[in-house]
């Protein structure tokens, strides 16, 4: 039964990505045009500003969701992404290698390089973001080694878009998830972060993903106590009233913060 399974089994059982884009990431969804166009408009303003850049960026999601990596992408030459079950690393997979059965990204790659002020480039700009993902693993934040097996060299940014809170229950375990991630950036590197605020699930297809309970308060003091200086916080107010029977959400938060030591 479901509720024998942990939140890692959740996912690998339960969620669906092709469910999951056309209920958040297709222009029609009330979702998209409230939340993710706020959300990509500031990663866009964030890198654009030129102040976030460097060799190396790993990104961490819940889903497939590498669509917040294509502001970053060319003001870093690699890109390692991770997602948290199989199904959303093979649907990334395919993909990358332009497979005919591959999600079609094409329209919210488009609508993001829009925002950008350059709609008439996205075909350039997914080619740029395929070349620069080095590798696509798989992450669990509960281990002190997010990308274990693998040893990753320390990256110059760490983006986090909506992850942790998929994966812990209670504020404690959080802020252990925040250092185990934390370990993948340098000091002195960037972290960039978005959340749900006030959200407890959202849905994929007909399943109820819990999702941890946050406010900014706590968001401050967590990324504080890891070890980061902040530099830039935003909170935002939902505006779609419709769709809160599939996710909860009251706020939307994005964070800019600089990694000052190890802890």
């Amino acid at each position: 039964m479901a509720s024998n399974l942990n939140l890692n089994e959740l996912y690998e059982r339960f969620y669906d990505p092709q469910k999951m884009k056309e209920r958040y990431f297709t222009p029609e969804s009330a979702f998209f045009d409230d939340t993710v166009v706020q959300m990509f408009s500031n990663y866009i303003k964030l890198f654009s500003s030129g102040c976030v850049k460097g060799d190396s960026l790993i990104g961490l999601s819940y889903g497939p969701h590498i669509y917040y990596t294509l502001p970053a992408c060319e003001y870093f030459n690699k890109i390692t992404f991770a997602c948290s079950e199989d199904k959303s690393i093979q649907e990334i997979q395919k993909w990358l290698k332009n497979e005919p059965d591959a999600l079609d990204s094409s329209r919210i790659i488009k609508k993001i390089c829009e925002l950008q002020g350059s709609g008439d480039t996205w075909v350039e700009k997914e080619h740029m973001l395929k070349r620069k993902v080095q590798q696509l693993l798989k992450h669990d934040v509960m281990s002190s080694n997010p990308l274990s097996p693998i040893i990753h060299p320390q990256a110059d940014c760490l983006v986090l878009a909506h992850c942790l809170e998929h994966f812990v229950t209670d504020k404690k375990t959080y802020c252990e998830a925040l250092k185990n991630v934390s370990s993948l950036l340098k000091p002195g590197g960037t972290l960039i972060m978005s959340a749900l605020l006030e959200a407890t699930f959202y849905t994929c297809g007909d399943f109820k993903f819990p999702v941890l309970c946050l406010d900014d308060d706590f968001l401050k003091d967590a990324i504080k106590g890891a070890g980061y200086v902040i530099q830039e916080n935003y909170i935002y107010l939902r505006v779609a009233e419709s769709l809160y029977d599939v996710v909860d959400h009251k706020y939307i938060f994005h964070l800019k913060a600089c990694k000052e030591r190890e802890t």
